[in-house]
């Protein structure tokens, strides 16, 4: 065991290494590491708790070799947290809020454009209604040959135009819809996970419900406030409860009640704190999904093994 290189996981779920037996023992000794710490070496499968590793609890180090301070890269708080406990990372995938914000920024841009169009073609048509079409009424009393063909052909040639303007406008305001369904699912999809990494701490309901009953008219209006403002308390309270979890990002409920709230009111401003709550589930899901692919068995670097 003396001649492994030993890795942990710190609180904020960075690898740190190497180091060797005697060092990994003294930061236990002074509380950088516990029990539960997560450790590996050349020749363990996985990331395993150290209590459960024969040898690094069991030999006790009164005199360890002397830590050098630039081979530790970080030393964290001798307090790991509350209880010590360390939080079973789920796996899960990153999301993108700059995909949902596109989308949506998307959608309004062609709406605005569509209305537009419809209204210059609207405005376009009033306006020759007003003034009305040529007058042949002086052509006729003094007795000259009056051809109406021509303006015939041009009215018609207006009108047409006319149709196709809207048309166009009715064409990308219906494009624009599709930037709205998208941006929709793709929020449904990021409330879905954010409920998924919480399930092992007890959250109050599961991903399916969180995204599904939104789904259900007039019931929505009180869902929306278990699914996100119930999501920014459970992440709040879990995150608090596990050492692992010191470092992540913050939801702030307070806000995300606000938010809820205004979604439901009074929507122009609903929809700011809308986009506002999803960025901040995007970066709790992105943390996590990191620090998932970072408790795996270093499966990209050390061991050689692709993980799928």
């Amino acid at each position: 065991m003396s001649d492994k290189q030993w890795y942990y996981f710190d609180p904020e779920n960075q690898q740190q290494g190497p180091f060797s037996i005697g060092e990994i023992r003294q930061f236990i000794a002074e509380g950088i590491l516990n029990h539960q710490s997560f450790l590996w070496h050349d020749g363990l499968t996985t990331w395993t708790a150290a209590n459960k590793i024969a040898g690094v609890l069991a030999t006790p180090a009164p005199a360890p070799d002397p830590v050098d301070s630039t081979n530790l890269n970080k030393r964290t708080s001798p307090n790991p947290g509350p209880g010590g406990k360390t939080f079973p990372v789920p796996s899960v995938k990153k999301s993108s809020f700059g995909l949902f914000i596109t989308s949506y920024l998307i959608g309004f841009f062609l709406l605005a454009v569509g209305l537009l169009i419809i209204l210059s073609a609207s405005a376009q048509n009033a306006r020759e209604e007003r003034e009305g079409g040529p007058d042949f009424s002086q052509i006729e009393e003094v007795g000259n040959p009056t051809d109406r063909s021509a303006p015939q052909k041009e009215d018609s040639r207006r009108l047409s135009e006319l149709k196709s303007q809207t048309m166009v406008g009715i064409g990308v305001l219906i494009a624009s819809g599709f930037g709205f369904i998208f941006g929709g699912i793709y929020s449904y999809i990021i409330l879905f996970r954010a409920w998924k990494i919480i399930q092992v701490g007890g959250a109050r309901t599961s991903p399916g419900k969180a995204a599904g009953l939104l789904l259900i008219p007039i019931f929505n209006f009180y869902w929306i406030f278990v699914a996100y403002y119930g999501w920014a308390i459970d992440w709040t309270r879990i995150r608090s409860s596990y050492s692992n979890l010191m470092a992540t990002p913050r939801a702030p409920s307070g806000t995300f009640l606000a938010g809820s709230i205004f979604v439901i009111l009074f929507f122009p401003i609903g929809v700011f704190f809308f986009f506002w709550m999803i960025s901040q589930m995007c970066k709790v899901i992105n943390h996590m999904a990191s620090a998932y692919a970072l408790s795996r068995p270093l499966s990209k670097g050390l061991t050689g093994t692709k993980d799928y």
